[in-house]
């Protein structure tokens, strides 16, 4: 029993590196479920379900899965750069008709066109012969860019300056403080049973919501899609608590630089792994807004930080009131 306890709990700690990574030795990138997993994964799954309809009736022809496509490609880049393979033969028989005495009888005045002249008319008809095969290199680097999205930015969180914070439409950046003293989680409201998207029982999502200057609380979603186990919510919540305490929390062990590859999981490997590259991050316009808050609230009283860590809190509490109703446990 205990060495089960012991592979789970390693397990737990490993697969943290699905959702989370180092982007430096004093800050944490956590995925961002919707924007990133989420998508890869539908677009995935449709494709791959074209794939196999496509497969399904060829194979109900009696052909190779794919043999028409691939035949279709090959002649447009042919008749292309190749065009007399197809015209030949049909000058050929050009010849042999005209040189028919049935032919010659009833035609005395038609002539052998010469082959220039010949194949001139079907070059012209078909003008679009040249812009097929370019069609053919543009259309496999568009599904690689739908296949494989560039990587959106997660929710960071900086031990260092103190704070966690949320790229928000390319210039603005949501904001919360954490404390000097306490629960490094007091200034975020989280809910570790979101509902999966497109899920009306499933309710695994880790959601955290950044308290906006007006008060608002938006709820955006965090980690892999799906969730290698059902305690890595509160996993990843920890994990934050760990790295504002510690210099080297055991927790982050297997936390690296990059998400880390999920091979023994098809789904989640599915849903989270491949990005050409990562969305852009103004990372001098971030600091420049965080020091910005940080002067502000370092001009506040005690009183005013007190009462601002109190109004999260309180938002918090009714969160887990409300799923306690639904006999789930929020608290970490």
């Amino acid at each position: 029993m205990k060495l089960l306890e012991k592979w789970l709990h390693f397990y737990r700690i490993y697969t943290l590196g699905y959702s989370i990574r180092r982007v430096n030795p004093d800050e944490l990138e956590i995925r961002h479920l919707i924007l990133d997993a989420f998508p890869r994964g539908m677009i995935r799954l449709i494709f791959l379900a074209i794939l196999g309809v496509i497969t399904f009736i060829d194979l109900q022809h009696g052909v190779r899965p794919f043999d028409n496509q691939i035949k279709a490609i090959k002649y447009d880049f042919e008749w292309a750069f190749e065009p007399d393979r197809f015209i030949q033969p049909l000058y050929e028989g050009h010849i042999k008709r005209r040189n028919n005495p049935m032919f010659i009888s009833k035609y005395p005045n038609e002539k052998i066109l010469p082959y220039e002249e010949y194949r001139k008319p079907y070059l012209e008809r078909d003008s679009l012969r040249l812009v097929r095969p370019i069609f053919h290199v543009i259309w496999p680097l568009l599904l690689l860019c739908i296949l494989f999205p560039p990587r959106p930015r997660g929710i960071r969180i900086n031990r260092k300056k103190k704070v966690i914070y949320q790229q928000h439409l390319g210039k603005e950046y949501w904001l919360a403080f954490i404390p000097e003293e306490g629960d490094p989680l007091s200034g975020i409201v989280y809910n570790l049973y979101g509902l999966y998207p497109f899920s009306l029982t499933g309710r695994y999502s880790l959601q955290i919501g950044i308290p906006e200057k007006d008060g608002k609380l938006p709820f955006l979603m965090y980690g892999c899609y799906p969730n290698p186990s059902l305690e890595h919510n509160r996993y990843l919540l920890r994990a934050i608590r760990d790295f504002v305490r510690e210099d080297n929390p055991a927790s982050l062990k297997y936390v690296g630089r990059c998400y880390k590859l999920p091979w023994l999981n098809p789904l989640i490997f599915l849903f989270n792994v491949g990005s050409i590259f990562r969305m852009p991050f103004n990372q001098k316009l971030a600091d420049k807004q965080i020091e910005a808050e940080l002067k502000a609230w370092k001009k506040r009283n005690e009183n005013s930080k007190k009462h601002w860590f109190d109004a999260v809190q309180r938002q918090q509490q009714s969160v887990n009131q409300d799923l306690a109703e639904l006999k789930m446990d929020n608290k970490i």
